[in-house]
């Protein structure tokens, strides 16, 4: 048990976010959003936050990064940043610190999230939710994903690294895979469903049709939201790359509970992901087909879930399943 008041950090390759979880039972305090980018490392942007008017000194911290954890120390995946615990806490004064996968927590929040309620979750398609496993998986700065699964009276966390996996076409389809290719290495699937990936998209349909393309996926939404026939082509590509990976995802993890699409992007393309691209692409998994049309679909909506995650991690402490690293002073 991390003890009260604990600092909450989610911490991903463009934003990271803070907030104070005074004590048990209450609601986290007020988010800080910052640039990634703004700090060297970890100790200098939490120390920023906890410098702030007003913010009390925490005990402990609850810290989920977009990396592997697994070892001494956690390097992140798109972003420079190392996190060594010991460091951490000594430096901020901490009696004990707590490091998960940044997908923890997204997949904690799925216990909170209230499926009647749009201004937590969008419904892209049916929306009977079974007793099984349940996915979240979300495209950003990168790419990644989790599952909840039951485990008798408890849920286990099942974190993964499903960005990283091999991508590549399994089907005659128009786009110009050759140009998609990295100028050397593999094709991940983090490569095209992420915001870099979205902008790649565009870039290589726009080759392909001799014209200028948009450089940053910001460019490339705010163009398909004013109807640019060729920004919208390159999100309806997204969602049906989105939608495949998914669907082979939920058929991985048997996700009859219900698949959660987070991060930065779904919850900008809601209309595109309600299309038949996603939809078709998600479903067409023979022999099993029927089983795919059935498995619930949602976009989340709540703005900062991870936080909320992380605060029902510490709440149902017992509840919980999930790898992670820990440090005590």
């Amino acid at each position: 048990m991390l003890p009260y008041p604990v600092l909450l950090a989610d911490i991903g390759g463009t934003y990271a976010r803070f907030a104070m979880l005074p004590a048990p039972g209450a609601c986290p305090g007020p988010i800080r959003k910052v640039p990634t980018a703004g700090f060297p490392g970890p100790i200098a942007a939490l120390q920023a936050y906890l410098d702030g008017p007003g913010t009390p000194r925490p005990r402990s911290a609850f810290l989920a990064v977009a990396g592997r954890v697994d070892g001494y120390a956690t390097r992140m995946t798109n972003a420079p940043w190392l996190f060594d615990l010991g460091d951490i806490g000594v430096a901020l004064g901490l009696e004990a610190a707590r490091l998960v996968n940044d997908y923890v927590p997204q997949a904690a929040a799925l216990h909170v999230l209230d499926e009647a309620n749009a201004a937590d979750l969008a419904r892209i398609g049916p929306v009977a939710a079974g007793r099984g496993p349940r996915l979240v998986l979300g495209a950003g700065t990168g790419l990644g994903a989790a599952a909840l699964v039951p485990a008798g009276d408890r849920l286990l966390v099942q974190t993964t690294e499903a960005g990283h996996v091999g991508f590549g076409p399994c089907e005659r389809d128009e786009l110009p895979w050759q140009a998609l290719m990295p100028a050397e290495g593999r094709l991940t699937a983090e490569a095209l469903l992420s915001g870099p990936g979205l902008a790649k998209l565009a870039r290589a349909l726009a080759a392909g049709r001799g014209v200028a393309a948009w450089q940053s996926p910001p460019k490339v939404l705010e163009a398909a939201n004013v109807g640019d026939p060729l920004a919208r082509e390159a999100v309806r590509q997204f969602a049906r790359l989105l939608g495949r990976f998914a669907g082979d995802l939920a058929l991985m993890f048997s996700a009859t509970g219900g698949v959660y699409l987070a991060g930065g992007i779904a919850p900008r393309i809601v209309e595109a992901l309600k299309g038949e691209a996603f939809r078709d692409a998600f479903e067409d998994k023979p022999p099993f087909s029927e089983v795919m049309q059935a498995i619930p679909r949602f976009v989340i909506t709540r703005p900062e879930p991870a936080i909320d995650g992380l605060a029902a991690l510490l709440r149902a402490a017992d509840r919980f399943l999930f790898p992670g690293q820990d440090w005590r002073a």
